[in-house]
């Protein structure tokens, strides 16, 4: 029995004539299937959308760390106010195989004053504190705006402009 092969440069060229010319189609896709808000924006539409809907989102990181324990651990997340549990700030969290993928598990306050555009699943979270919160000892919990990158390629990350 025979088995039939493509030579690679045959591929290359295959690949080249078939999958190539869709990636345009691709991009315009996934900027429908994730519409481009800016922070405040999809932060307004969180309170309005208690299941979450998708969103292409940029913004300037203003705090980077690396989840060090629970269901967080090796998460990366990106904030983009310098307190995550400011009302105002888009908490991203990057998973880890995304991160890996980004290369963003070295350090990622490298990230801090550069500008990241992200794509993913947005929610309003509720957050429970016990013994008060930090910043009202009177509540038990406060909100936080999340997103969440699963996939390495939804994220982009640029140099600050001078």
């Amino acid at each position: 029995m025979s088995t039939f092969r493509i030579p690679q440069r045959s591929a290359a060229v295959l690949f080249g004539m078939v999958l190539l010319p869709t990636l345009p189609a691709y991009a315009q896709d996934k900027a429908a299937e994730y519409p481009a808000h800016t922070p405040e924006e999809a932060i307004a539409m969180a309170t309005q959308t208690p299941a979450g809907f998708k969103a292409s989102v940029t913004f300037i990181v203003r705090k980077a760390d690396v989840g060090k324990k629970g269901k967080g651990r090796d998460h990366v997340f990106l904030d983009s106010m310098e307190d995550y549990r400011d009302p105002h700030s888009l908490n991203v969290n990057v998973f880890p195989h995304s991160a890996e993928r980004l290369h963003l598990n070295s350090d990622p306050k490298d990230l801090v004053g550069k500008s990241v555009t992200v794509s993913g699943l947005v929610r309003r979270v509720r957050i429970r504190c016990q013994n008060g919160c930090p910043q009202d000892a009177s509540v038990s919990h406060y909100f936080q705006t999340q997103m969440y990158v699963r996939e390495g390629d939804d994220a982009q990350i640029e140099e600050p402009s001078e």
